[in-house]
Order: structure tokens, then sequence, then C-alpha cells
């Protein structure tokens, strides 16, 4: 003898109140926001989010020149706080030995432009989750084998992770997209996290440079009669790299899984 159940059956197909409402007038339910971005049906909130991330890759390159530049010509601070690189944050620790810099000027002077862009992956996470973890990994083997590791020091080290993550060279933007995908950790908890993390990051690389001292701007003053052909060189490399990559693209037919 079978009794009823306490709860009638949930049709799949049947979708939330806006989905029913959207077929029962004859219009299209609206997607959700990962498969919007998938489809590459952007919002202004896709923008926010997806925009500086997209920008920061292509200033990664393009300001490469400008940052070798003022290296080369004593201006690490400048460097630090517009390009954030190694070699800046190198120069910025030894000016601090050498020439009285303020610690805390050499400390805070990289860290806008290196979390720049950690919210848009907090977000990211939130907003689009699972959808386009799995996106990523059916593209792209290598994100799907990073994530896969990403999610297991997540899951046991959570605050820590994104705390410690640029601080023992992780790739820190998984951390940050899976701090936002489980919707845990508040924002606030998160960006404390980070700034200290990458503070610990800032000062680890500014103290090798204190410990180098002169010799590291002897390197520096010694390229700098150089530095308008290693400029020219360097957009060169980085034209023909981005030709080549993208011929290489275009060769392999890369793109979204069907």
């Amino acid at each position: 003898m079978t009794s009823e159940p306490a709860l009638p059956a949930r049709d799949p197909d049947a979708g939330s109140p806006l989905t029913r409402a959207a077929r029962s007038l004859g219009e299209t339910p609206p997607l959700p926001p990962r498969h919007r971005l998938i489809e590459g049906r952007w919002g202004w909130l896709d923008v926010l989010i997806v925009g500086p991330i997209l920008a920061s890759s292509i200033y990664y390159y393009a300001g490469l020149p400008l940052g070798t530049w003022l290296i080369l010509h004593n201006q690490p601070v400048r460097a630090a706080l517009l390009r954030g690189s190694t070699a800046s944050m190198i120069l910025t620790g030894a000016a601090v030995r050498t020439s009285g810099l303020s610690i805390w000027v050499a400390l805070l002077a990289p860290l806008p432009i290196t979390m720049c862009t950690d919210p848009c992956f907090f977000y990211g996470g939130r907003r689009y989750g699972r959808a386009l973890i799995d996106f990523l990994g059916r593209n792209d083997p290598r994100w799907e084998r990073r994530m896969a590791r990403g999610e297991r020091i997540f899951a046991r080290w959570a605050g820590w992770a994104v705390f410690l993550a640029p601080v023992i060279w992780l790739p820190n933007a998984v951390f940050y997209f899976l701090a936002g995908e489980p919707r845990k950790m508040p924002f606030w908890q998160f960006i404390l996290l980070d700034a200290a993390g990458e503070l610990a990051f800032i000062a680890e690389i500014e103290a090798l440079g204190y410990f180098i001292g002169k010799p590291a701007e002897d390197v520096a003053d010694s390229l700098s009669k150089y530095s308008l052909p290693i400029v020219i060189g360097m957009v060169v490399l980085i034209l023909v790299v981005s030709v080549v990559s993208g011929a290489r693209r275009a060769g392999t037919g890369s793109g979204p899984a069907r």
C-alpha cells in the first residue's frame, strides 16, 4: 500500500515564477547572468565585473615599456604605483635602504595596482559561480586542473587561502573567485584578508631589494643608457607575440565549446 507524497512532485521544467509568467505571455525568459556572460550578452554589471579584468590583461602587456622606462630612469616608486612589477618593488626596497625612502611609501605604492581587479574576481565568483568554472574547464584543461587544486586548498583553509595565495605565489585569482562563489565569505572579510596578503607579498619582495641595496640600483643605472633600445625592443616583442598568438588561435579555431 502506498501513500501520496506530502508535497507535490516538482516539475523540473516548470522553472521559477518569473519564467512561468514569461512563458504564459509568450515571451523568452531572461537568461541567468552566467549564461549571458558565456554567450557574450553582457549587461552593465557584467562590464563592471569582467571589464576591469580584461583591461588589466591588456595593460599588463601595453604598460611593460612604461614600467621599464621608469625603472631604468630611477623612478621605482612611480613604477611600483603604475605597474606593481617585481623589479619595481625590488628597487623600491633598495631605495628604503640607500635613499631614506619611507617604508610606508614603499609598502603602499604598489598596493592599488596589485589589488585593483581582486574585487572583480570575488564578485565574478558570486555572480557567475560554478557555470563559469565548468565553462573555463571545458575550454582549457589547465584551468580545470588549477581550479581543482584551488578548490581542495580553499575547502581546507578558506580565509587563510585568500591571505596566503599572493605570499606563497599561488594563483590568487582562483582563490578570490572561490571566496565569492559559495557566498560564505562577506566582502569586508575578503578585502581585509586580500589587503593583508598583498601587503605581506609586497614586503616579501621589497625585503629582497632592501638586502641587495646599492647593487640593484647600480644594475638599473648601468642599463639606463640603453633604455630607448630596450623599450623599443620590448614593444616589437609584444607585437610579434600578439600576432603569433592571434594567428595560432585563428588557425586552431579555438572558441567556446558548443
